[in-house]
């Protein structure tokens, strides 16, 4: 069980948006300690097993020609991931460096089409490993997404793009920030209850 000390006679309201602040936080330290872990998502990479990108899942083929491969020992081509069998027990890896190269540049444009409707500009965008954490606003304007945001279908990105996005305006999740994120997304709602019930079964 967590508890959560607050002051007498807090706002319940108040409470609940730094509980809501500090979840992620809390199932990054519980997973450093092996008491969280992401359920059924471990990877074999062997031939046929699924991979999600942007919602949609793709086949994976292992390959044994480099010839028919090229140099790249990952790539997404004729709608199934090829991977090299002589790269298979550096797989995860593999398939990290990919998500974060391309999922940088589809993120970047989602970000730029969204900022020009917020009327803010991040100073940088970064893809990297954020625990459990989708997205984070630095203090210096500087966006960070989680390189799992690609996997999900392209709608539910966008609202954790914009969710960051906003809090270039709003730093703390205020009823302005989320008046704010609904201004961008209407269906807001529907989107981030999809995320906290299906997001854990995407990443690996």
């Amino acid at each position: 069980d967590l508890r959560l000390d607050v002051p007498v006679g807090a706002p319940r309201s108040q409470i609940e948006v730094v509980a809501e602040e500090k979840l992620f936080w809390v199932y990054k330290k519980l997973a450093e300690k092996g008491l969280y872990q992401r359920p059924g998502n471990r990877k074999e990479y062997v031939t046929g097993e699924g991979f999600h990108y942007l919602g949609r899942s793709y086949r994976l083929l292992l390959v044994r020609d480099v010839r028919e491969h090229g140099n790249k020992p990952l790539k997404l081509a004729n709608g199934r991931f090829l991977l090299l069998a002589t790269e298979r027990d550096n797989a995860r890896n593999h398939f990290i460096a990919w998500y974060r190269t391309v999922g940088s540049v589809w993120l970047k444009r989602r970000v730029a089409l969204y900022q020009e409707r917020l009327g803010v500009e991040p100073s940088r965008i970064e893809v990297r490993d954020l625990g459990y954490r989708w997205g984070s606003c630095g203090e210096k304007g500087v966006l960070n997404f989680h390189w799992h945001t690609v996997l999900l279908p392209s709608p539910i990105a966008d609202y954790i793009i914009v969710h960051e996005l906003v809090h270039l305006i709003e730093k703390h999740h205020t009823p302005r920030f989320w008046s704010l994120v609904e201004r961008m997304l209407p269906d807001f709602q529907a989107r981030k209850q999809w995320l906290a019930e299906n997001g854990g079964s995407y990443g690996f």
